[in-house]
């Protein structure tokens, strides 16, 4: 059995897309601030899972970003640091991000990253 940790779970979305392409897959959620929880004080066991799934907030890197600051708000804090640190403590066999185009390429040691753009209507 194939066993998956989702990272930055919010709704689900990307959790539901593994779940269905990979049935077989059993896919642990990670903590979400919108459920109370806080990835920064998570911290995985190494060598339970064969991979790392997860979508750090994009709203530091979104082109729609000037809509929160107009709006007065603060924007969301850089959290991939979080998802590459969570990456290298469970040490999975491979991991998956996505994210909007302008946000930086995660960087783990020991990966190799192979990035491609997707179109989200896909």
């Amino acid at each position: 059995m194939t066993v998956i940790l989702s990272c930055f779970p919010g709704i689900g979305l990307l959790d539901r897309a593994f779940e269905t392409e990979w049935p077989d897959a059993c896919l642990v959620h990670g903590p979400d601030v919108l459920w109370g929880g806080d990835v920064r004080r998570f911290h995985p066991p190494s060598g339970v899972f064969d991979g790392v799934i997860g979508g750090p907030p994009c709203q530091s890197f979104s082109r729609l970003r000037v809509m929160v600051e107009h709006a007065g708000r603060q924007v969301a804090a850089n959290l991939i640091p979080e998802f590459e640190r969570i990456v290298s403590e469970a040490e999975p066999e491979w991991y998956l991000m996505e994210n909007v185009p302008d946000a930086p390429e995660p960087s783990v040691d020991g990966y190799t990253v192979h990035s491609q753009a997707l179109n989200n209507r896909w």
